[in-house]
């Protein structure tokens, strides 16, 4: 695997950078000229975020010392203790590590941002691009800096310390912000009277997680467990309320300082549907529902753990099947007119849910489908993923 480092920045620390932490940025999977202009350009953005100065360290000597630092297991995964004392020792306080993951035609960016002095992850991102030129890679690198330097962060303020569990550092998946059909689309058939008629939204960039919540990050904020499917703590919650829902985002903001919501309906199905990458199919991530889905068809009438099926097209786990999700959305009724940015009615008696459960089947797990419950009511196959604004 092919690695490359960011170039000395000697200049950068002379230019007044006081006492603020170094960062070296490194990517692996990309060639020379692009993986170069990738560290520079992501290097200069995470600086100008406010938190790290580029080291002045010349760390493309060093390629040899970072690889044997930064694989283990014949070079399938991360060692943090590893990379974080290869850091300690060349003078650097922080590491961004680029992995640019190629399948087929598409680059899957993952970042991760790690703090050398305690070998904690301080920041994560990922992205998707079919095909990436040094055209793209300016939008690459907006993209990752904006999701390590934090959402919810100012420019200029100091590093927040992290003060809560790790199982509360939920893992987001960037939504680019476009417009899309939303309802009975041609591929979504035997669809709904709610479902109709499709028609055109459009919606700014947010974040959405990149799984359903498990119950051990319910029990961490909450201290009990509602859920009637147990058995690993990597399962999503379920059989919890509406109301409930909010109290966990309110008390997760709390914890975390970040501003976790419920995805609006509208976000929920772009994100379903593979967002800018959507490749029209009938569930979230293809059109073979057993290969996406715990579902009537293979769970044995349980919730699995989270991220164990194929992912969409954006590298989301399960928004078909497992559990059914909630969304922030009073029930509505659909109209033909464009919209943007909708979230549903200001008042109702019933929110909407989305994306079938363990113990639906094709029908009524498709990515349009949208029923409703009282949101002081539970159902035990209904749980939630969060959302997070990009601004």
């Amino acid at each position: 695997m092919q690695l490359v480092g960011a170039v000395s920045m000697k200049t950068a620390r002379a230019q007044g950078s006081g006492n603020k932490p170094t960062l070296a940025v490194f990517v692996v999977g990309m060639d020379n000229s692009l993986g170069n202009s990738l560290t520079t350009e992501l290097g200069t953005k995470l600086i100008n975020g406010g938190q790290y100065a580029l080291t002045a360290v010349d760390v493309t000597g060093k390629r040899d010392e970072l690889r044997a630092a930064y694989t283990t297991g014949g070079g399938s995964s991360i060692d943090r203790n590893a990379l974080a004392a290869w850091g300690r020792a060349n003078g650097i306080s922080a590491i961004c590590l680029v992995v640019d993951d190629v399948k087929g035609s598409d680059h899957m960016f993952y970042a991760q941002l790690i703090d050398t002095k305690d070998r904690k992850l301080s920041g994560k991102g990922s992205y998707i691009r079919t095909g990436v030129g040094s055209g793209e890679l300016t939008r690459v690198s907006s993209a990752l800096a904006q999701q390590l330097n934090g959402p919810e962060r100012k420019r200029s303020a100091p590093a927040p310390t992290r003060n809560y569990p790790a199982e509360l550092d939920i893992e987001m998946v960037f939504v680019e912000g476009g417009t899309f059909e939303m309802g009975c689309t041609a591929e979504q058939t035997d669809c709904q009277s709610n479902e109709k008629p499709a028609h055109s939204v459009t919606l700014r960039s947010y974040y959405i997680g990149k799984y359903e919540v498990t119950q051990k990050q319910w029990v961490t904020v909450m201290g009990s467990n509602p859920s009637t499917q147990k058995g690993d703590d990597q399962q999503p919650v379920d059989n919890v309320k509406w109301v409930d829902v909010d109290t966990f985002l309110m008390k997760l903001k709390q914890l975390t300082g970040k501003n976790y919501r419920l995805p609006t309906e509208a976000e929920w199905e772009y994100a379903a549907r593979g967002g800018a990458k959507s490749q029209k199919y009938k569930f979230s991530g293809g059109d073979d529902f057993g290969e996406v889905a715990w579902c009537s068809l293979n769970s044995s009438s349980s919730s699995r753990p989270v991220g164990t099926r194929k992912p969409n097209e954006l590298g989301i786990y399960d928004m078909t099947g497992n559990v059914w999700e909630w969304c922030s959305d009073w029930n509505g009724v659909y109209s033909s007119a464009s919209v943007q940015d909708p979230t549903g009615p200001a008042t109702g008696s019933s929110r909407v849910f989305r994306g079938g459960g363990y113990k639906d089947g094709a029908t009524w797990s498709r990515n349009a489908v949208r029923p409703t419950h009282p949101p002081t009511s539970s159902r035990v196959d209904l749980g939630f993923r969060v959302g997070l604004p990009a601004q």
